[in-house]
């Protein structure tokens, strides 16, 4: 599986360190999912890399340009272990890269609310996003 992030001594003995003052299921699960490897977000098919591991057992990860193909780069928190697996870097025939610039998102948030999330808006006859009523 691919290494993203290679670590020094310091940084392992970091992490071993971190790992044992964690409660013995948060050790279970955390430790069976470094920050040095590339995973595949099962729910969006997005590769990610592991940003922080929250006290509810949850994980934040990053979607970026990096490894996928995508309309910008974000982190999403919440995301269940369950719902990664160790994957590979993409093939070399595979489009990467992001479309907007961080500073460019709010400038067409309206159209990215009603591509990525059609379910929940649509555009008004203004040109702005409003929320569908269910």
């Amino acid at each position: 599986m691919a290494v993203v992030r290679k670590s020094t001594k310091a940084q392992e003995r970091k992490w071993e360190k971190w790992l044992a003052e964690l409660s013995e299921q948060q050790r279970k699960i955390y430790s069976a999912l470094p920050p040095t490897k590339l995973y595949l977000l099962k729910t969006s098919d997005h590769r990610v890399t592991i940003e922080s591991y929250d006290s509810d057992g949850t994980l934040t990860v990053a979607v970026t340009g990096k490894y996928n193909k995508v309309m910008f780069d974000r982190d999403v928190f919440g995301v269940r272990p369950e719902d990664l697996e160790e994957c590979e870097l993409p093939p070399p025939d595979v489009l990467l890269g992001t479309q907007l610039a961080p500073d460019e998102v709010d400038d067409h948030i309206d159209e990215i609310r009603v591509q990525v999330r059609p379910d929940l808006w649509r555009m008004g006859p203004d040109g702005k996003a409003v929320r569908r009523h269910h």
